[in-house]
């Protein structure tokens, strides 16, 4: 009796894996099939709904991504700024970083690395190669930019806009 009962239920088991969709789990891996996205979120059966970290139909609280909440700049989804409605102009974001021009004035040292070169602490990216590894001194205009990735594995970058060689005096 008790073998009977196994073999139904993996026939029951086989049978019911066999009754899902013919579209794979993984959204992908059938050539054949195309996949297109819904427009809307769903939801999923046994997900609790008073998680604080789900989104709710209901008013937030401020600061919970209210948009007349502290930030005081109330948007439209896709449209133009609101206005203020203290009447006081928001201020302006300004740059983290002033863009500007910086002098370097030595001579460029070889880095640990083939075509790399150094003056005073910075990694020189561009300008004239030729000028910067003759061994003179220099005179190097550009702008830092510590955002960049190199491989010379040395000094900060520092984009050089001009190379001017200062000839040795007599």
């Amino acid at each position: 009796m008790d073998r009977l009962f196994t073999t139904v239920a993996a026939a029951a088991v086989l049978l019911l894996a066999g009754c899902g969709s013919d579209v794979p789990a993984t959204g992908g891996d059938d050539p054949t099939s195309e996949v297109t996205p819904t427009g809307g979120p769903s939801a999923s059966p046994g997900l609790p709904t008073d998680d604080p970290g789900l989104p709710t139909d209901g008013p937030t609280e401020p600061g919970q991504g209210d948009p007349t909440g502290p930030s005081g700049d109330p948007t439209t989804p896709g449209g133009e700024p609101q206005p203020n409605p203290s009447g006081t102009e928001a201020p302006v974001p300004q740059p983290t970083t002033l863009p500007g021009s910086t002098e370097l004035t030595g001579f460029p040292e070889a880095g640990v690395e083939s075509g790399c070169w150094l003056l005073d602490g910075y990694l020189l990216l561009g300008g004239d190669q030729e000028l910067i590894a003759s061994g003179r001194e220099v005179q190097v205009t550009g702008t830092v930019d510590e955002t960049l990735m190199t491989t010379c594995q040395q000094g900060t970058p520092f984009r050089v806009d001009s190379v001017v060689g200062i000839e040795p005096s007599s």
